[in-house]
């Protein structure tokens, strides 16, 4: 299982352990109450409740707009054509991503967005792979971006060009915030609730 997730739902089930004793200290939670309490943290409850609880952090949006291939460097990965051309984003623990593929070519454009979740402290990491149908897919390449560079790219809007490996070849991506106006703003960050889409 995930450490990142385990952690979160250890602090969790503690966090609801001291809620309970301090009911119990305050006269607001009798012992068959305190009872029901125990055993939802012993099962597995919580670690559901925890899992699909609704995500109110930061978003970003990624778009992956091609990949130029050096064919000289990557001629051997199809015997008999040219890469079937694929790109998975992994940002995080959790967040992992793939885009089409696009096949029998050295510059394939996905022309691929999608919204994740966002880690403020950790990167995003880019693998570029070669779809096979009869054995496991081949890795092109990796690219990777740290967090400034990502504040970068969100504070301009501008395309960056991603190296994927010596003489491998680039990538060509746009990392944005998700437009503003998607939701309606709460009198706190977690109370905000997505706009209707017929409203201006």
């Amino acid at each position: 299982r995930n450490p990142v997730i385990q952690a979160a739902v250890l602090k969790m089930k503690v966090f609801v352990l001291i809620a309970a004793i301090l009911a119990v200290a305050l006269g607001s939670c009798d012992g068959r109450g305190l009872g029901t309490l125990f055993s939802i943290i012993k099962s597995n409850r919580l670690n559901i409740w925890w899992l699909n609880r609704p995500y109110n952090g930061p978003e970003i949006v990624v778009e992956i707009i091609g990949v130029d291939l050096n064919q000289r460097a990557n001629r051997f990965l199809d015997r008999w054509s040219r890469p079937d051309t694929f790109v998975t984003i992994e940002h995080g623990q959790t967040e992992r991503h793939s885009t089409q593929v696009e096949g029998n070519t050295y510059q394939p454009r996905f022309l691929w967005k999608t919204k994740m979740r966002f880690y403020k402290t950790m990167g995003i990491r880019f693998l570029v792979s070669d779809a096979n149908v009869l054995r496991g897919d081949d890795v092109v390449g990796r690219a990777f971006i740290d967090t400034d560079r990502i504040a970068d790219m969100m504070r301009t809007g501008e395309p960056g060009l991603l190296s994927l490996g010596e003489n491998i070849g680039i990538m060509k991506i746009v990392v944005t915030l998700p437009p503003s106006d998607l939701k309606e703003k709460g009198a706190l960050p977690f109370t905000s609730k997505v706009k209707r889409l017929d409203m201006p």
